[in-house]
């Protein structure tokens, strides 16, 4: 049975650590963005809202990427690469987030001769004037993600060492991303022994599309975070294991339906929030794809509560972690807590 107690996510002051940019464009920045790349996309925007956002019957992970690539497409210059991080920093904003990092892979826009340091530094200077320019005061940060593949190794190092030469300047941390079931968490142990190296902080994307084998390496290499983590919840060692190394888990609820991470969850209201919270493991609630997936934070809080599963300490509670174990300094996390406290800012 469905709550129907006042819970009106949009009242509180949100926080979003997992979020991909090329999967949160909308269909206005799509063809904006492709005018300037010299791009033909669909003039159509529902046609082009569907080419976006995962289908209805999405049969998994694989299938939900498909949704990414038009967006590649027209993000690879110096003034879309900067546009789109403004845009959505601006967006993010307005639906009431004091906080987000937004991760994206720069080596997946090097297609008209950018650098991945040049890519960079565009993403930068659109988040800067996005938080210039935003009307709420909202703070965000970069994630730069490595990619799964079987060719892009000395990609992937660059990109660690990228995260490290801009660490504390508009970057946070690193990431890996991609086909977790295709290309094995078992086979990054050096790169990530790099980045431990350097000291830059890392979040893996594990336990999604693959078992909990993947998360218990993503937590052996040193990972702070771990995106999804979703297979752990009926799995006691690896439970035990986040708790032991205090990690948090970014959960994506609607993006986890979309791609089947768990078999036989059908329905939200079945989503093993509880197991979690039940176990003392530290979760927090995110987007993943804004636009893919066709949700925004208070959209997921929202959702979860009216499935029965999420009451307002619950949300203040996972709010609260996403602020704790953001990749910023204890200052920053001060701050934060402080406009949590005080709710929406808008």
């Amino acid at each position: 049975m469905k709550n129907t107690n006042a819970f009106k996510a949009s009242d509180f002051a949100l926080v979003d650590l997992h979020l991909h940019l090329d999967g949160s464009l909308t269909p206005d920045d799509i063809v904006h963005m492709a005018a300037m790349e010299g791009v033909e996309v669909p003039n159509n925007l529902n046609e082009l809202r569907e080419n976006l956002t995962c289908p209805v019957h999405c049969e998994s992970l694989n299938s939900y990427l498909k949704c990414f690539r038009l967006a590649g497409s027209v993000m690879q210059s110096h003034e879309t690469m900067a546009y789109a991080m403004e845009s959505l920093v601006k967006r993010l904003d307005q639906q009431g987030l004091i906080y987000a990092e937004i991760r994206y892979a720069p080596q997946k826009h090097l297609r008209k001769g950018l650098t991945q340091d040049e890519v960079v530094r565009a993403s930068l200077k659109g988040l800067e004037k996005g938080m210039a320019e935003s009307s709420n005061g909202i703070r965000a940060n970069i994630i730069l993600s490595c990619m799964r593949g079987e060719t892009n190794n000395a990609l992937n190092e660059e990109t660690v060492r990228l995260t490290k030469k801009y660490l504390g300047h508009g970057v946070c941390g690193t990431d890996l991303a991609g086909a977790e079931a295709l290309y094995p968490t078992s086979e990054y142990r050096e790169l990530f022994a790099i980045a431990r190296e350097l000291g830059v902080p890392f979040t893996i994307h594990a336990g999604e599309a693959d078992g909990v084998k993947s998360m218990q390496l993503a937590i052996e290499y040193g990972a702070r975070r771990i995106g999804h983590g979703i297979r752990a919840y009926n799995d006691e060692a690896t439970k035990a294991m986040l708790r032991d190394r205090d990690i948090c888990l970014e959960c994506c609820p609607t993006s986890n339906m979309q791609t089947k991470a768990l078999e036989g969850v059908n329905e939200l209201s079945q989503y093993p929030l509880q197991r979690f919270l039940d176990d003392a493991i530290a979760i927090c609630i995110n987007t993943d794809n804004m636009t893919v997936s066709d949700t925004t934070v208070a959209n997921e809080l929202q959702q979860l509560h009216e499935a029965g599963i999420l009451n307002e300490k619950q949300a203040s509670t996972m709010l609260q972690n996403a602020i704790e174990y953001a990749f910023i300094t204890d200052a920053e996390k001060a701050e934060l807590k402080i406009k949590a406290s005080q709710g929406k800012t808008n």
